[in-house]
């Protein structure tokens, strides 16, 4: 949808479209809903004014800053960023802070996964590097699974139903 009415003034102003302008589409959506499509996302891209990066919140809240972070570990990857961001980083920096701060949301929040995916845009090229880095490995899997005793396991109550099936049907209980 958004695509749509971004190519459409694309073809009616001869001029490519601001990265502030996807942003403000979205954020008339979102608004028109009431927070009732909750979305967070951050927009980024680079323009006639350079790099921009964009949040956009649930209830159609549009904020910029020079660095974001979204998410259940963005507490923890906001303090790390705060603290090691300055202008003018090199790739290589912004690269190792961003996954030094993405690492810390996923150690200090149970519900941030374990992978770090990496997007470089840089004008005219974006390259997306999945599974750039890895955490939370399991330690020791066992080959053949886990097998217990039956004597060693205590049941507490055991429940037993007769199923029918009728003619390739679902199972129904008597």
């Amino acid at each position: 949808m958004i695509k749509r009415e971004l190519e459409l003034h694309r073809l009616n102003s001869h001029t490519e479209s601001r990265v502030i302008m996807a942003a403000g589409r979205f954020v008339n959506h979102v608004f028109r809903y009431g927070g009732h499509i909750g979305t967070y996302m951050i927009i980024a891209g680079f323009d006639v004014k350079g790099p921009q990066i964009v949040e956009i919140s649930g209830d159609g809240l549009l904020n910029t800053f020079p660095y974001l972070a979204l998410g259940s570990g963005s507490l923890a990857a906001t303090s790390i960023i705060e603290s090691g961001f300055k202008d003018d980083m090199t790739e290589e920096e912004a690269i190792a802070l961003c996954v030094k701060s993405i690492e810390a949301g996923i150690v200090h929040d149970l519900g941030s996964g374990s992978n770090v995916d990496i997007c470089v845009m840089k004008k005219g090229k974006t390259t997306y590097t999945r599974g750039y880095k890895s955490d939370n490995h399991k330690m020791f899997v066992k080959p053949d699974g886990y097998t217990f005793k039956k004597e060693r396991v205590q049941v507490l109550e055991e429940y037993k139903h007769k199923l029918i099936v009728e003619d390739g049907g679902v199972p129904m209980e008597l």
